[in-house]
């Protein structure tokens, strides 16, 4: 692992590369990118929900390439810190949402997307839900972004909102509507004063995450009850940063793209899977599978579709090829340029044949095997009884996309290969992980499970 001035190296680098070989900055097109959170394949309109309304999203999928195979992992933290990387989060250090208690971040030598578009010419901001570190020293500004307004946790006064290093006010919830108007300002403002050269925002939506408390105005807006109002306080948010991309004149000239970070938390009128099984905290398609839209005018076509896997972990090096910088070649980076399905192109083959979460599930091609036993994320008192599927279980996702017929005992030969897959892309990776950041004095695993074991002597 580098050390934090070998990271300023390999950023001068790229900074290099980029004046070498690309394109003038002021060439480069914008980059927005909507994360929402908690957020199902199925709550959407145009992914098929017929009893939500989300006409400036399915405007914008209208308007260019829907994804219906786009993987993330099962829970915030990981995807976030995917999107962040480049890698898979087990790659990076962390499959575990991040709490302030836990002391720890991303790592000091993480080279982030925003770092690396910075040195293309970039000013960088985020707006929202941060979650990969609730501490100082894991603060969004300290790791690529010129600009940060969202939110952290503070041990001494409580949650908070910060605008970059200071606290700003107290919150109650992060979730709560109120402070969606708040936080959808700042993202305009954000986007006009740097109209004139270009941009990357992260507009980090907390929302629908629990508690449902929509905005007021929302309020009773929706036919799916306080979950429907929340989806529609989403597609206002979106609506009006597509209406300030439009106003200003750079629609054109801006890459946004839609995405959620892992599946919904289910219940009655509570969030949508779609055609997949389950939600939230699992690695059945329901939790890990979910809505990518992507638009940007004169690049992608208008109203396309692309069913190839692809993820998270794509946005890195693809924002790398669209900025002209090299990803860092000093780590293995898991995700691919995914620029070609942009484009309307078709490889010869795949950019990725296989999504991986390590250890757990192994999707190749139309086939999906479970490594291990997989259980239903969350209580499932509110929607009925939710099957677990046993280790082994083969799913043709193709013809079987709700993971409903294990048809292992007909295919031993493609469990066999999926199995030498999984073991082979487990071995590379306990080779070539990174740790996660830690505080001073904070557990690592290895410490904490020592301290354990003596306690029970």
């Amino acid at each position: 692992m580098m050390n934090r001035s070998f990271k300023q190296t390999v950023l001068c680098i790229c900074a290099l590369v980029c004046v070498a070989g690309a394109v003038e900055a002021s060439d480069k097109p914008n980059i927005v990118v909507f994360l929402t959170d908690d957020q199902g394949y199925g709550d959407l309109g145009c992914y098929g929900s017929d009893s939500l309304e989300t006409p400036n999203i399915d405007r914008l999928c209208q308007q260019g390439m829907k994804f219906t195979d786009f993987y993330v992992h099962q829970r915030c933290s990981p995807t976030r810190l995917a999107l962040m990387t480049g890698s898979y989060a087990h790659r990076a250090g962390s499959t575990k949402v991040i709490y302030n208690k836990d002391r720890i971040g991303i790592h000091d030598d993480e080279v982030t997307t925003p770092e690396l578009l910075k040195t293309a010419g970039y000013t960088t901001g985020i707006v929202g839900k941060w979650h990969l570190g609730e501490w100082d020293a894991f603060n969004p500004v300290r790791h690529g972004f010129d600009f940060f307004y969202g939110f952290l946790i503070d041990l001494d006064q409580g949650a908070g909102i910060y605008r970059n290093l200071e606290r700003v006010e107290s919150i109650k919830h992060k979730t709560d509507g109120k402070h969606s108007p708040k936080l959808l300002d700042t993202a305009v403002s954000f986007i006009k004063k740097n109209e004139d050269k270009p941009f990357f925002l992260y507009y980090a939506s907390p929302l629908p995450h629990t508690p449902w408390i929509p905005n007021e105005r929302f309020e009773g807006k929706s036919r799916r009850g306080t979950y429907g109002d929340v989806i529609r306080e989403i597609d206002w948010q979106v609506g009006e940063l597509m209406n300030v991309l439009d106003e200003e004149r750079i629609a054109e000239n801006t890459l946004f793209i839609f995405a959620s970070d892992n599946g919904p938390v289910l219940g009655i009128n509570g969030g949508d899977a779609g055609p997949f099984r389950d939600g939230k905290w699992t690695d059945f398609e329901g939790g890990i599978r979910l809505p990518c839209i992507m638009r940007w005018p004169g690049t992608i076509k208008p109203g396309s579709t692309n069913s190839q896997i692809t993820g998270i972990i794509d946005l890195l090096p693809t924002f790398c090829a669209i900025a002209g910088v090299d990803p860092p070649s000093d780590r293995v980076i898991d995700g691919r340029n995914i620029l070609p399905y942009m484009k309307g192109e078709r490889p010869e083959k795949p950019i990725h044949e296989s999504f991986i979460v390590p250890g757990s599930v192994i999707r190749h091609g139309q086939w999906k095997l479970l490594v291990r036993e997989l259980r239903p994320g969350g209580k499932s008192g509110r929607e009925g009884k939710r099957p677990s599927a046993p280790a082994g279980s083969l799913f043709n996702l193709q013809a079987d996309p709700g993971e409903t017929q294990d048809v292992s005992p007909n295919h031993p030969e493609i469990v066999a290969d999926l199995r030498h897959r999984m073991n082979e892309a487990v071995r590379e990776l306990e080779a070539n992980s990174r740790p996660i950041g830690r505080l001073p004095g904070a557990d690592d695993p290895t410490t904490k499970k020592n301290r354990k074991n003596r306690s029970k002597q």
